[in-house]
């Protein structure tokens, strides 16, 4: 039963590639959907036939009601928070996502303790993430505390979780709406590829980068920040300012958008890109190695060079 559905889904990942391969730039992001949704039922129909959910069921009961304790004793204390809501989506939490969140939700809170809340905190937590909303007072806190947060940051980058901010205006002076969220859906068995235009360059990265895909014009707000454009020959353009592309590079290019509390970053690549996971890497019977090497098949045609960029490991230094 499981070779069946296995060898199903490898087949369908293989079609999907087919039509990336013959599709407009347009479709990438419903192709990408798309792999991403037949990666979730290939794991979840991995988790079922192994028994993992009925195994672990208790255990991860009282994980869950861990966690909640945490946030419940944290958020408490009245001198600081007016109120908690607490929203949880925690039924496809799995017992590595559930040693992640204890790690790192410690560190998480830290960088609350830096502002100024007024009013209720709500807190939304699920499978891909921890997002915690709030209304604070306009102070200085976020220009002082630049450094540690960006420690805190750091230290989460290491454990492949990404946190990053919004800050909104509200209707009422002096007060703006602050959302940090804490990204934990990195995954080590889906890669988000990039197949370079007219080059045998193939670049793998942390399954997250879709979901930071922005238009140029999303930008304009942002003011000036940190740009890093990868060029078509892997070379890096440095700049600090705003994008700025023509209406045809703006449609070919894709560009990403990390909203990182010490240093907004955005990410250009010279391509879009598309979800994959490592059976769909093995369907295509490659060897693919961190160092960069060559396809060693002989009968595929050209040589690919691939190299997965570790996005977590660049920042984190």
């Amino acid at each position: 039963m499981e070779k069946d559905y296995s060898q199903e889904f490898e087949n369908s990942l293989s079609t999907l590639e087919d039509i990336q391969l013959l599709s407009e730039f347009s479709l990438s992001p419903v192709l990408s959907r798309a792999y991403y949704h037949l990666s979730e039922l290939k794991r979840k129909a991995d988790v079922a036939s192994s028994g993992q959910v009925a195994q672990y069921d208790l255990v991860l009961k009282v994980l869950d009601e861990k966690l909640e304790n945490i946030f419940t004793e944290f958020f408490s204390n009245k001198s600081r928070f007016k109120g908690f809501d607490y929203h949880k989506k925690s039924e496809n939490i799995d017992l590595k996502k559930w040693n992640l969140l204890l790690e790192t939700v410690p560190e998480i809170l830290s960088v609350i303790t830096l502002f100024n809340y007024h009013g209720n905190i709500k807190v939304e937590l699920d499978a891909d993430k921890v997002q915690i909303k709030g209304i604070i007072l306009e102070d200085q806190n976020l220009a002082l505390n630049r450094k540690f947060i960006y420690v805190v940051t750091r230290k989460l980058l290491k454990a492949n979780v990404l946190l990053t901010f919004s800050l909104d205006k509200t209707s009422r002076a002096g007060l703006y709406q602050l959302t940090l969220k804490a990204d934990i859906s990195h995954d080590d068995k889906l890669i988000y590829n990039v197949q370079f235009s007219n080059s045998n360059v193939l670049l793998g990265f942390s399954n997250i980068f879709p979901q930071y895909r922005v238009q140029q014009q999303d930008l304009e707000e942002v003011g000036e920040h940190t740009v890093v454009e990868i060029m078509s020959d892997l070379s890096l353009k440095h700049s600090t300012g705003r994008v700025e592309l023509s209406k045809i590079d703006s449609a070919n290019k894709e560009i990403l958008h990390f909203s990182f509390l010490f240093r907004p970053l955005s990410i250009i690549l010279p391509v879009r890109g598309h979800l994959s996971t490592d059976a769909h890497l093995k369907s295509l019977e490659r060897t693919f190695k961190d160092t960069g090497s060559e396809d060693q098949s002989s009968n595929m045609g050209p040589k690919i060079h691939y190299r997965f960029i570790d996005f977590f490991s660049l920042f984190a230094q």
